[in-house]
């Protein structure tokens, strides 16, 4: 059951040069992201080139709009545009550009042709994606990635317009379960790339163990024991890493709930002090009207 997939991600100024480093692979090496395959890098392709580096194109857009710009602004969003591997994968090289084209064409007729200055398609990683990057400037000229990509119910609107527009081509592509039915949250990137990876080797270990037989049972035994060996301390690296983000995000809510705990503390002292003053300027009013009546 493959999935038409379109995920939004807002750019603030801080994170905007790294984010063109990695779509227009400007670094030499990327040891965060080992499923870059640079043998294969140059069949990346561009559907819209930018024409200048991504602030320039940002900036130009937003000075010929005059619109107010904050130091905490969304200056871009990116959104990263592909389909489930087992859709894409098999597709030619020509219908998966083709795929690309079209939800390309869907982002700018919702945007704004004006709005959308890059489109990078890549090629070199395990699935096929394309990185569509826009400035988020509504009609009336208000740089304002809330009101373009709003709330979950927007969000959600947003994934069923998509898989309308795509699906009429490709009719077997499913639309997700929406999040706010689900409840569900993405998981990170990296995190969900390390699952990948965990997915494949775990698969090629069962592979090699359902081939023994009792004519190559020591070579298929040292090839899962092998593939076993590589696979544990990533799996130990893995586990260790979901656990430190568990515990972080536990951390984080233990913090919310203090704080939350010392506003409703403070809240009530501001009750008190309220009821206070109010009492002194009722006396004080009493007090004035006794002296006022003195000859």
């Amino acid at each position: 059951m493959p999935y038409a997939i379109m995920r939004f991600a807002k750019r603030r100024k801080g994170s905007i040069n790294s984010m063109e480093a990695h779509n227009e692979r400007r670094k030499e090496q990327y040891k965060s992201n080992p499923d870059i395959d640079r043998v294969k890098t140059a069949e990346n392709y561009h559907l819209i080139q930018p024409q200048h580096r991504y602030y320039a194109e940002i900036m130009k857009r937003v000075e010929a709009a005059k619109c107010r710009v904050r130091k905490d602004s969304v200056l871009m969003i990116e959104a990263l545009i592909t389909a489930s591997p087992e859709f894409m994968t098999v597709r030619s090289s020509a219908e998966q550009r083709e795929y690309f084209e079209r939800a390309l064409t869907f982002i700018r007729n919702e945007m704004g042709e004006e709005n959308v200055f890059a489109a990078t398609v890549h090629m070199d990683e395990r699935n096929p994606h394309m990185h569509v990057c826009m400035v988020p400037l509504t009609p009336d000229k208000r740089l304002s990635a809330k009101t373009i990509m709003g709330n979950q119910k927007t969000l959600s609107e947003w994934q069923t317009k998509f898989h309308e527009h795509m699906s009429v081509r490709w009719n077997e592509l499913e639309r997700g379960a929406s999040a706010m039915e689900t409840h569900r949250k993405h998981i990170p990137v990296w995190l969900y790339k390390k699952a990948q990876r965990l997915d494949v080797q775990a698969e090629k270990i069962k592979q090699s163990l359902e081939a023994i037989t009792v004519f190559n049972a020591g070579k298929k035994r040292e090839e899962a024991l092998k593939a076993l060996e590589m696979s544990l301390p990533e799996a130990e690296r893995f586990t260790a890493q979901v656990k430190e983000t568990q515990d972080y995000i536990n951390q984080l809510v233990d913090t919310s709930s203090t704080l939350y705990q010392r506003l409703s503390e403070k809240e009530e002292r501001y009750t008190e002090l309220s009821m206070e003053a109010a009492y002194m300027r009722r006396s004080l009013k009493a007090q004035q009207r006794l002296l006022d009546r003195i000859p």
